[in-house]
């Protein structure tokens, strides 16, 4: 009886002794962040999760920073992360070609058949208000610019194309070969939906 006295004694301490001295992740250096390959190795079974990711910053969209891409092993391997209110609404520029790890929500977007139309009914009223305004050239212009940045293409494997009848053959053809092998008439791209940052040592 005593002896079992004394191990409990001792068990308790011990248990003290961690609870006093016990360090955060963060604090004790050991890291449980997933990386970027291993998410878009298997992403739909991470969709509707929080998870932590880790990458450097290779770009931060023009229009105020509110995606950032996460490279992965490679330059062609990268996630988005989409800022949230949570976290500020924005990714700081000097996080820019920084490695950083990002917590948030996988989410999965998909585009099918009537997504592109109705994409294209868009874009088609876009080029008859510039005819309008502001004459037949400048609507041609438009029409064959690139569309969305060259990083963003480059995350939606599109990184030679650029002009958005392209864009959206480009789109169809994947379709069809997706529902064709998995019988899924739609293209999946998947991000994170960041609610909080933090900055890691280079």
């Amino acid at each position: 009886m005593k002896t079992n006295l004394i191990y409990l004694a001792v068990a308790l301490v011990m248990i003290a002794l961690t609870g006093c001295s016990g360090k955060s992740t963060a604090e004790s250096g050991v890291s449980d962040s997933l990386t970027v390959d291993t998410i878009l190795a298997n992403p739909e079974t991470f969709v509707g999760q929080s998870v932590t990711i880790e990458g450097v910053v290779s770009h931060l969209c023009k229009h105020g920073g509110r995606k950032a891409f996460l490279l992965g092993s490679d330059v062609n391997t990268m996630i988005r992360c989409d800022a949230t209110p949570e976290m500020g609404n924005v990714f700081p520029q000097e996080t820019i070609h920084q490695p950083l790890r990002v917590t948030g929500v996988v989410m999965e977007s998909r585009l099918d058949e009537n997504t592109i139309r109705e994409l294209e009914m868009n874009r088609q009223g876009q080029i008859e208000r510039i005819t309008e305004q502001q004459g037949a050239e400048e609507a041609a212009n438009f029409s064959n610019a690139p569309t969305g940045c060259e990083t963003e293409r480059k995350a939606a494997g599109q990184e030679e194309v650029e002009t958005f009848a392209a864009q959206m053959a480009d789109y169809r053809r994947r379709i069809a070969e997706r529902d064709s092998i998995e019988g899924k008439p739609y293209l999946s791209t998947y991000y994170i939906q960041a609610t909080a940052y933090e900055m890691l040592p280079q």
